[in-house]
């Protein structure tokens, strides 16, 4: 386990959730913003994925880090058709403009992340 995940593990962080602007019914265009700050803090650039454990949701969701949008200076989403499944599970898929709602994503592991809505 690298030195710098040791030091986050039991750590958390509050994001947001996303949409692309298209709500659709299987949950694509869904995700996780992650501040520039928390995204230097808690995920690492060498690595491919990430393992989300989202609250009420089985079985964890695997999400692509691996690619330049997550790490440029405007996006930083963790994007899965199940993060959209799971907002709407939660009622949670659809929110006023500018209004995202909140989730908190504690450290669980390497790689790993329990998210809970707040």
């Amino acid at each position: 386990m690298e030195s710098s995940t040791l030091l986050t593990i039991n750590m958390s962080f509050i994001a947001t959730t996303w949409n692309n602007g298209q709500y659709h019914t299987s949950g694509a265009g869904y995700g996780i913003k992650i501040s520039l700050e928390n995204r230097e803090r808690f995920f690492n650039p060498d690595w491919q994925t990430v393992i989300l454990h989202l609250n009420g949701y089985d079985p964890p969701v695997e999400v692509n880090v691996a690619k330049e949008s997550f790490w440029n200076r405007t996006c930083g989403e963790l994007i899965s058709k199940h993060i959209g499944l799971w907002l709407q599970r939660n009622n949670c898929a659809r929110w006023p403009i500018r209004q995202p709602h909140q989730v908190r994503m504690k450290v669980i592991g390497q790689r790993e992340f329990k998210v809970e809505l707040i």
